[in-house]
């Protein structure tokens, strides 16, 4: 007997149990408001908006901004707070794979170090080959996480050592230096607003990934983090991901000032 596929067999509905599990799944990747995530996960708006309600009463998310919709409204961005090891559920196994992975990072970190002919670029590549071999068997909900973190640690250890400058200069050495290494098309923007210009480090593709705004650009993310924090200590933050452009679509993260005093700076990274 054949059965035919109706509306509702080819866009499933959330099971109720898994709501507040999907919608943490789907703010570990970016922000969404609460009208984004009824959409992507079929679930009525009233239901949604209790289980953020209750997130940001655990303190597992966070308002990150807001966004304009129809009619010049302005919706809430919620996303996944970093760092919530201690929080979230996860599986007895996620030790054993990360300990296999620590391993593996600090060998092949001794190799980046060392000047040869290779690019950083396919060399980290083959590292991320070994992350996503392993975050099959790591709790769905760290995946970005652990990726922002391990960027961070080549950002810090391994590219920031290789600059010594004003941060003019040192981002535009590092859009450089990504390009040259085949990490990404990673461009440095100052954004032209008159009194508070900020810089932006746009992003049109990072190592060979099909397209934007997937796992692997929090690892690029956290590159920048991590050069920064190197040279500037806590000085600067990188906003959450935003996207550009319809037909060619980019990822951009604003860089701005931490502290209150001084010139609001961002960086776009797409």
């Amino acid at each position: 007997m054949i059965k035919l596929e109706t509306a509702s067999s080819k866009h499933p509905h959330v099971k109720k149990g898994r709501v507040r599990e999907n919608i943490i799944n789907q703010l570990s990747q970016q922000p969404y408001s609460l009208t984004d995530l009824s959409r992507i996960l079929k679930v009525s708006k009233p239901t949604i908006s209790y289980h953020l309600t209750n997130l940001i009463k655990d303190k597992i998310i966070e308002i990150s901004g807001t966004k304009s919709g129809r009619g010049g409204f302005r919706s809430k961005l919620y996303v996944l707070k970093h760092n919530l090891d201690s929080t979230l559920p996860i599986s007895s196994s996620d030790s054993h794979y990360l300990d296999l992975l620590s391993g593996i990072f600090e060998s092949n970190k001794l190799e980046w170090g060392i000047e040869k002919n290779n690019k950083l670029g396919k060399d980290i590549q083959l590292f991320l080959f070994h992350v996503f071999r392993l975050l099959r068997n790591v709790t769905k909900t760290r995946h970005h996480d652990i990726l922002r973190n391990y960027g961070k640690r080549v950002g810090k250890e391994v590219i920031a050592k290789k600059f010594n400058s004003n941060l003019k200069d040192n981002l535009h050495g590092l859009s450089e230096f990504f390009e040259e290494n085949e990490i990404g098309n990673i461009k440095t923007i100052l954004s032209d607003e008159k009194y508070h210009p900020q810089y932006k480090f746009q992003c049109l593709g990072c190592f060979q990934a099909r397209e934007n705004g997937g796992p692997v650009c929090n690892f690029t993310k956290g590159m920048i983090e991590g050069f920064l924090e190197y040279n500037y200590g806590d000085r600067y933050e990188i906003g959450e991901r935003q996207k550009d452009g319809t037909l060619y679509e980019s990822c951009v993260f604003p860089m701005r000032r931490t502290k209150k005093r001084g010139r609001a700076e961002a960086i776009n990274i797409g």
